[in-house]
C-alpha cells in the first residue's frame, strides 16, 4: 500500500471533504480524487460516500482510517528514531499554545521538558483558531487550546474548565462589588474582550449571551491576547473584561477588581489536541494524564 495515498486518505477523512483536503495538502482536487480512487481500487471496495455536504466513511473506510492512523504514527516514529540513531539529532515536539491559556498551560509544557527525554520542545503562541489551522497543516504536533467544536479527526484530552472572572478597573466603579457580578451588569460597562483572528470563539459567545439578556454591549477594544487587553487597562482605559481566572496576573489585581460572575458562563474549556494521524509518544500522553490527575487532586 502506498503511504502517500494512505496519508491523503486520512487527511480527506479528517477534513470531511476533498476540497478542504486539497487546500490543506496544496494539491488540486482532480489528482487528489484520483489518488482516492486508486486506493479504493487497491482495497477493492468503496471507502467514502460522497454527498453535497462532504464525505463520510463507509465501514471499510472507517476501519482503514483507524488502522491507517496507527501505520502513519509508526512510520513517523520509525523515521524519527532513525534520524536520532544516524546523527544524534534530538527529536522535536512542536507545541502550539493558545494566548487564552498561556499561564494555565505553562506547568504542562514544563512537564514535557522534564519527562520527554531526548526531545526538544518548540513552542508557538497564537489564538486557538490559528493553532487549529496549523495543526491541520501539520506545522505543529500538538495544540494546547480551547476545545474545538468539531472533534472529527482529532484526539482530544479535555481538561478541567476554567472559571471566567470579571476584571474591572477600580476607577470604573464607585465601590467594590459586594459579591459575584451578574453577567448583565458586567455587560452594561464598557468592555475590552478577547477575540480570535479567525473563526468564532468566546467573543461571539459573550456578545450573544449579553444580547439575549437584553444588553447591547459597548466594546471599546477587542484583541486576541490577554496581555494586550491588560496593558490597555494599565494605560487607564476605563473598561471591564471577562477573562479566564488562570490568566489574571497579580499586578492586575492591584488596580482592578477581580470578581466572580453569577451565573458563571461556561466559556473556557482548555484541551490537549492532536491529529489522529500524528505520532503519539507514550511519555507525552502520560504527561497529560499526570497533569489531569494533578488538576483533580
Amino acid at each position: 500500500m502506498d503511504l502517500k495515498r494512505l496519508r491523503y486518505f486520512c487527511v480527506i477523512v479528517e477534513q470531511g471533504s476533498i476540497s478542504r483536503a486539497s487546500r490543506l495538502l496544496n494539491i488540486s482536487q482532480p489528482p487528489l480524487s484520483k489518488r482516492l480512487q486508486e486506493l479504493e481500487q487497491e482495497i477493492g471496495t468503496a471507502l467514502v460516500v460522497r454527498s453535497g455536504s462532504g464525505i463520510t466513511t463507509t465501514e471499510a473506510g472507517r476501519v482503514l482510517y483507524l488502522r491507517g492512523c496507527d501505520i502513519l504514527r509508526s512510520v513517523e516514529e520509525a523515521r524519527q528514531a532513525a534520524i536520532q540513531a544516524a546523527g544524534g539529532r534530538a527529536q522535536v515536539l512542536r507545541v502550539g499554545i493558545s494566548y487564552l491559556y498561556q499561564r494555565y498551560f505553562s506547568p504542562l509544557v514544563a512537564t514535557f521538558c522534564r519527562t520527554l527525554k531526548g526531545v526538544n520542545i518548540e513552542t508557538v503562541i497564537a489564538d486557538s483558531g490559528t493553532l487549529e489551522a496549523m495543526l491541520n497543516e501539520r506545522r505543529i504536533d500538538v495544540a494546547l487550546i480551547q476545545q474545538p467544536q468539531q472533534l472529527a479527526g482529532y484526539e482530544c484530552v479535555s481538561l478541567r474548565p476554567i472559571a471566567g472572572v470579571a476584571v474591572i478597573p477600580r476607577t470604573l466603579l464607585a465601590a467594590p462589588p459586594a459579591g459575584p457580578m451578574p453577567l448583565a451588569a458586567l455587560g452594561r460597562l464598557p468592555l475590552v474582550l478577547l477575540r480570535r483572528i479567525h473563526g468564532e470563539g468566546t467573543f461571539e459567545f459573550i456578545t450573544d449571551q449579553l444580547r439575549k439578556l437584553g444588553v447591547q454591549p459597548n466594546i471599546l477594544i477587542s484583541g486576541n491576547e490577554p496581555r494586550i487587553l491588560f496593558d490597555m487597562l494599565a494605560q487607564g482605559i476605563e473598561a471591564a473584561s471577562l477573562m479566564p481566572a488562570s490568566e489574571v496576573p497579580e499586578p492586575v489585581r492591584e488596580s482592578c477588581y477581580v470578581v466572580e460572575i453569577c451565573p458563571s458562563p461556561a466559556l473556557f474549556f482548555p484541551a490537549f489536541v492532536k491529529l489522529a494521524a500524528t505520532p503519539q509518544q507514550a511519555a507525552l500522553m502520560e504527561s497529560v494524564a499526570a497533569y489531569q490527575r494533578g488538576e483533580s487532586s
